[in-house]
C-alpha cells in the first residue's frame, strides 16, 4: 500500500506571541525602578526587624530624640521623650496636624487631577527605639486626624 507524502510539519507561532506578550507585559507592570532613600538623622537609633518588605513612597515622618520632622522639616521640638503643652490639644499635637493636613490635601488634588492615583494615606513613621510610646501614639493620632491612617514603620534589616 502506498504511503501517504507528509507535508512537513510547521509551527505556528501566533499563540506562542501571545505567550511572549503576556509574559513581558507582566514583567514590566511588576518591576519597580524607583528608588526610596531614607536616611535617618544622627540622633535616631531605628529599631531591628526581620522584615522583608521594601519602603514604599509616602510622606515621611521621623520621631527623633529632639524632635518630629515631617519630610525633613523640623515641626516640633521634642525634650524627654515630650511634647510641650504649647504644642498640643489634648492628644493631638497641632503643628504637626497642621503641616500632615497641608500634605493630604496636596496629594489629594493631585490624584483627582491625574485621576490614575488615589489618596492612600500612607506615611513612613521612623521611630527612634528610645522614644516612649506615648509620644509615637500621639503621632499617630495626630497623623489619622489628618487622613493618614496607614502606619508604615521604618527598620533596620536584621537577623533572623
Amino acid at each position: 500500500m502506498p504511503r501517504r507524502k507528509v507535508d512537513e510539519a510547521k509551527l505556528e507561532i501566533t499563540s506562542l506571541m501571545d505567550i511572549m506578550t503576556i509574559i513581558l507585559v507582566f514583567l514590566l507592570k511588576s518591576y519597580s525602578t524607583e528608588d526610596i532613600q531614607i536616611a535617618p538623622s544622627d540622633d535616631l537609633r531605628l529599631p531591628v526587624s526581620s522584615s522583608s518588605k521594601s519602603p514604599e513612597v509616602a510622606v515621611n515622618a521621623v520621631i527623633s530624640q529632639s524632635g518630629i520632622l515631617v519630610d525633613g522639616v523640623q515641626v516640633v521640638d521634642v525634650s524627654a521623650g515630650m511634647v510641650g503643652d504649647e504644642y498640643k490639644r489634648g492628644t493631638l499635637i497641632s503643628p504637626l496636624f497642621d503641616i500632615l493636613k497641608e500634605k493630604a490635601d496636596e496629594a489629594k488634588a493631585i490624584a483627582e487631577s491625574r485621576q490614575t492615583i488615589s489618596f492612600s494615606g500612607r506615611i513612613l513613621l521612623q521611630c527612634d527605639r528610645n522614644i516612649p510610646f506615648s509620644l509615637v501614639r500621639e503621632v499617630m493620632y495626630t497623623a489619622g486626624q489628618a487622613q493618614f491612617a496607614e502606619f508604615k514603620f521604618v527598620v533596620y534589616k536584621g537577623g533572623e
